[in-house]
């Protein structure tokens, strides 16, 4: 076996193991949003570390220009990115690592603690989804909580249903990437209005006892 050969078979096992690590998935479809790095083996100039999937499909590679990147499988846009990099590199050897999937986010809103979007791969259910938010801000005044899902369909629940053993008389609901958790804020008292009708109404029922 010729020095030639033998070099073509070491760049292809260091190429397989560089793949393996990055747990690549040749099937997965990129989407408008996700999160990549792309690295050029030996070349950090054109490395690339965060970079976002913009609304029109591409990438934006400095020096090289726009890519699309939507709507390809992770292995595709590798072979797309080292055609546009042979350019300027001999025999480019490029992984490209998905560090953040944007449609696998869940929503939680209203009354928690940390609002935002959760990034999940499986099923949760509704305390879980909770405690990724920090929690209910006053666990004693949330009472409501909607969820919409990602189909538009949409469920009230009590959370004194879940909360207390008393009144469990259902399974947790299972949330998933796209749905939206909202917990309602609760119907506070303006104490300073209560007491100033409150005086007025004293102050009414003292003046027509005093007509009588």
């Amino acid at each position: 076996m010729n020095v030639r050969c033998v070099a073509g078979l070491v760049l292809w096992c260091l190429f397989w193991v560089v793949n393996s690590a990055t747990g690549q998935n040749g099937s997965y479809v990129i989407n408008r949003g996700d999160v990549l790095d792309i690295v050029v083996m030996e070349h950090p100039e054109f490395s690339l570390s965060g970079i976002t999937v913009l609304p029109d499909g591409y990438i934006q590679y400095p020096g090289i220009g726009g890519i699309m990147a939507a709507g390809m499988s992770s292995e595709a846009l590798t072979a797309s990115v080292e055609k546009s990099v042979e350019k300027y590199v001999v025999n480019p050897v490029v992984s490209i690592y998905i560090r953040k999937i944007q449609n696998q986010m869940l929503n939680v809103l209203g009354y928690v603690n940390k609002p935002g979007q959760f990034q999940v791969f499986e099923g949760v259910d509704l305390l879980s989804a909770l405690s990724m938010a920090g929690g209910i801000k006053n666990i004693k005044k949330g009472k409501q909580i909607v969820i919409v899902r990602a189909d538009q369909s949409m469920e009230e629940i009590r959370l004194k249903d879940y909360m207390n053993p008393k009144h469990r008389v259902q399974k947790l609901p299972v949330l998933y990437a796209g749905d939206t958790v909202y917990v309602k804020e609760p119907a506070d008292i303006n104490w300073s209005k209560f007491s100033f009708f409150s005086t007025m109404l004293v102050a009414i029922g003292t003046i027509l006892n005093f007509m009588r």
